[in-house]
């Protein structure tokens, strides 16, 4: 931070930090992560031109770029599992519980750990964001 940038005011930072809750609370929830969308694009304006400006920045990116993930690795899953559901029930019915075609069992396998890495990127981000904020400093 240069000597010439202004320096927030600490309600500034009060909203960043209401925000990455709203965000780390989104990992478990996906409503609180919207609710720190709306704030992350109501304030962005607020703060620009000061180190908190990258923070909005960094929220705003990381929750389209988890979600874009989020819903490739989900559709992709469950492109595999909606067929072999049906597969898997017909199974079901005629007592033959051993036969579960090993498709759908590593698309929900391989989907899972997909999953797994986004969120893990995502809290990842927010971390580093969150440390970044406690030390004053913007995020690349």
């Amino acid at each position: 931070m240069s000597a010439i940038e202004p320096v927030p005011s600490s309600r500034e930072f009060t909203f960043v930090g209401v925000a990455y809750g709203l965000h780390v609370t989104g990992l478990f929830l996906f409503w609180p992560a919207l609710l720190g969308l709306v704030l992350d694009y109501v304030k962005r304006g607020d703060v620009e031109g000061t180190v908190l400006e990258s923070h909005y920045g960094w929220l705003i990116r990381t929750f389209w770029w988890s979600l874009l993930w989020a819903s490739l690795v989900l559709g992709a899953m469950l492109a595999v599992i909606i067929p072999g559901a049906v597969q898997v029930a017909g199974l079901a019915r005629s007592g033959d519980y051993l036969s579960i075609p090993w498709s759908f069992i590593g698309a929900a396998v391989l989907g899972g750990i997909g999953l797994s890495v986004v969120w893990f990127w995502a809290a990842y981000r927010f971390t580093r964001g969150i440390l970044r904020l406690s030390g004053g400093q913007a995020v690349p």
